[in-house]
């Protein structure tokens, strides 16, 4: 006996048990198209998603990306600024202009990204964490106010450089907890940053501090207070699991534990990377001017290190193309840009307290650059390839100084025969506001 089919079902009358096990299957594009079918999927989704036991599937971060038409200079020049910014999907290699409320990215600078909230920083250096993806947003205490000792005059900061504004004080902002405004993580909620100082450090360049604040309630903040780092300046941060963990520029880590009623540190591990002697050698002895850039990565419960290498710099064409002759009789137009060369990747030996070069990063794929830095399994991440590490412009000082370039360094790195290719072409090689990386998550 055959089963019986009724073709005049409507779509509503699809079980709300059916309808939410398909929708924890979902992406947030694909949810944004279940909710349009009709007025009952539209309600489904809205009580499954706003669900606190809610946990949407894993997905493929996105770029935030400025509008292919919209060019620095006209924002410069005082020209209307668009705020049509669009997140490019990797996937679909399909850009979306329609799925977010990203008008508040240009009226702040984008000082960092984490679980799909964006921290920004306005000239009044007010930080705002803000979800392009619902519009939900929250208001921190001014730098200046929060109990940080921040120059109320940027020129001082800056050395007698002329930074455009103060939003140069934060290299970084990371949130502390991965489910910001939920009941059961409140006093969990917070951001941790990188703030500029006044002085140099004994290489020379400008020193910088960590700090943090923690979100009380609906409508009072704390004030943000100096985590009392011991090094001089920092590359980058992460948190998880209810730590802080900090690496300088020199390639030292610290930990802090925020599991207690305030930060404890739990290390300081002043153990300098192998082979990176060996690395600023090889870099000297071809007399090529390079920097290195420090990321910390939590990968399958170990913590990591990603060093990158920038070479700067090179001169390409219009077309992108690299001139090797820079003073050539020919008066073609070259522009001066710096591009990333390589990555070498480390894990922390906890036992040894050292670090030990990986060769492979396996089954998984890393995101890099001024967001949180992340790792997830290449399988979780369709149209990404294990093994590799997607990296966006976090050059945030070069970008403010070289006029002709900034934003535009990105690609990913590819461990098995170490090269770099792009992902996302464009001939802009000035790209503001800096791409960054975001996971959707409107929940």
């Amino acid at each position: 006996m055959g089963i019986k089919r009724n073709r005049d079902a409507a779509w509503s009358d699809l079980g709300t048990d059916i309808s939410e096990c398909i929708l924890r299957r979902l992406g947030f594009v694909d949810i944004l198209r279940f909710k349009r079918a009709c007025s009952w999927w539209f309600s489904v989704a809205e009580s499954s998603t706003s669900s606190s036991c809610y946990r949407p599937c894993f997905q493929t971060p996105w770029l935030l990306l400025p509008p292919p038409d919209h060019q620095e200079e006209k924002a410069d020049k005082g020209g209307e600024r668009s705020s049509s910014l669009c997140f490019f999907n990797l996937d679909e290699k399909k850009a979306y202009r329609d799925v977010c409320l990203c008008g508040e990215v240009y009226e702040g600078r984008c000082v960092g990204s984490s679980h799909g909230w964006l921290v920004l920083l306005d000239r009044t250096t007010n930080l705002i964490v803000f979800n392009p993806f619902c519009g939900a947003r929250i208001q921190l205490v001014s730098l200046k106010e929060g109990g940080l000792k921040l120059l109320d005059d940027v020129d001082a900061f800056a050395g007698g450089k002329k930074y455009k504004d103060c939003r140069a004080f934060v290299s970084k902002a990371v949130l502390m907890s991965d489910h910001i405004g939920k009941k059961k993580n409140k006093d969990k909620d917070g951001v941790v940053l990188i703030y500029g100082v006044e002085g140099e450090g004994r290489d020379g360049t400008k020193m910088n501090k960590l700090a943090f604040c923690m979100f009380k309630d609906k409508d009072k903040y704390g004030r943000f207070i100096d985590l009392n780092g011991s090094q001089e300046r920092y590359d980058d941060v992460i948190c998880y699991d209810d730590v802080v963990c900090a690496i300088s520029s020199y390639g030292f880590v610290e930990v802090w534990d925020f599991s207690g009623s305030s930060p404890t540190k739990v290390m300081d591990m002043r153990s300098s990377l192998p082979r990176l002697k060996a690395i600023e050698f090889a870099i000297s002895s071809r007399q090529v001017c390079s920097w290195f850039h420090f990321y910390l990565v939590e990968s399958c419960g170990e913590l990591l290190s990603v060093v990158r290498v920038v070479r700067d710099f090179v001169y390409v064409d219009v077309d992108g193309k690299s001139v090797r002759d820079r003073d050539g009789d020919n008066n073609e137009p070259k522009i001066r840009i710096y591009q990333t060369s390589m990555f070498y990747v480390f894990r922390l030996d906890l036992h040894q307290k050292e670090w030990v070069e990986m060769e492979s990063l396996g089954d998984q794929v890393v995101f890099l650059g001024g967001n949180q830095s992340i790792s997830l399994r290449a399988e979780d991440c369709p149209g990404c390839l294990n093994n590799l590490i997607y990296f966006t412009d976090s050059s945030w000082e070069q970008a403010d100084e070289n006029h002709s370039s900034g934003g535009h360094d990105m690609g990913y790195y590819n461990l098995r025969d170490r090269s770099v290719k792009p992902f996302y072409h464009s001939r802009c090689y000035k790209m503001k506001p800096t791409p960054i990386w975001v996971l959707p998550n409107p929940w």
